[in-house]
C-alpha cells in the first residue's frame, strides 16, 4: 500500500509540474494587465495612481466675497510605460467660495467632450449666451452649452453633459487652502 501511494504521489507530482509552470507563465501577463507600469517581481510596490506634482494653494484673503472664483492649473503625474517613467498633465481648475464660506474646486474640463468651461456669475449673461437662466452663478461650457450649478455640487442643469465636472479635494489648514488631489475618472 505504501508503494502504490508513493507511486501515485510521484505520478501526480510529475503531472502537476507542467501545469504549475503553465499557470506561472500566465501570472505575469495578468499582472501586467492589472498594473501596466509594475516592475518585474515588484508585486508590493507603490500604487500606480496619479499623484500631484505640487500642491496648489490659496490664502483665505484670496476669497474676500462669496462667489469669488479663482482659476488655477493643477499638475498631476501619471506613471507611464515610457523612457521617463512618468507623464505630467496640466488640469485647469476653478476654486470658488460658496455662500456657506466653504471653498470648492472643480476641473474646468467639461465631461461632455473635454472643452474648457467658464465661470458665469450673472444669471442674465448665462441666459444670453447659454440659453438657460440659472438661480445664481454657474459653470457654463461654450462648446455645447452645458450648464453646471455650483450651489448644487456641480449638478448638470442644462445641456448634454452626462455628469458634473470632476472635483478636486480641498484641504484647509489655518489661513491656507490647498488643492491636493483630483477625483478619479476620465472626461466621458
Amino acid at each position: 500500500m505504501t508503494e502504490g501511494t508513493s507511486r501515485r504521489l510521484l505520478l501526480k507530482t510529475a503531472a502537476a509540474i507542467p501545469l504549475a509552470f503553465t499557470f506561472g507563465l500566465l501570472v505575469s501577463p495578468a499582472l501586467r494587465y492589472l498594473r501596466p507600469t509594475i516592475k518585474p517581481l515588484d508585486l508590493f510596490g507603490p500604487s500606480d495612481q496619479p499623484k500631484p506634482l505640487e500642491d496648489v494653494y490659496f490664502s483665505e484673503k484670496d476669497f474676500p466675497d462669496e462667489w469669488t472664483c479663482l482659476p488655477f492649473m493643477f499638475q498631476q503625474t501619471y506613471k507611464e510605460y515610457n523612457p521617463e517613467g512618468t507623464e505630467v498633465r496640466k488640469i485647469p481648475g476653478f476654486a470658488v467660495k460658496l455662500p456657506t464660506g466653504d471653498v470648492v474646486a472643480y476641473s474646468r474640463i467639461c465631461p461632455h467632450l473635454g472643452c474648457i468651461f467658464n465661470f458665469v456669475k450673472d444669471p442674465q449673461e448665462c441666459a444670453k449666451g447659454y440659453n438657460f437662466t440659472p438661480a445664481g452663478p454657474v459653470f457654463a461650457c461654450p462648446c455645447h452649452l452645458s450648464v453646471y450649478d455650483i450651489a448644487q455640487d456641480g449638478k448638470v442643469v442644462s445641456g448634454p453633459a452626462p455628469r458634473p465636472p470632476r472635483k478636486f479635494e480641498v484641504k484647509k489648514e489655518g489661513d491656507r487652502i490647498s488643492i491636493i488631489s483630483l477625483e478619479a475618472g476620465g472626461i466621458a
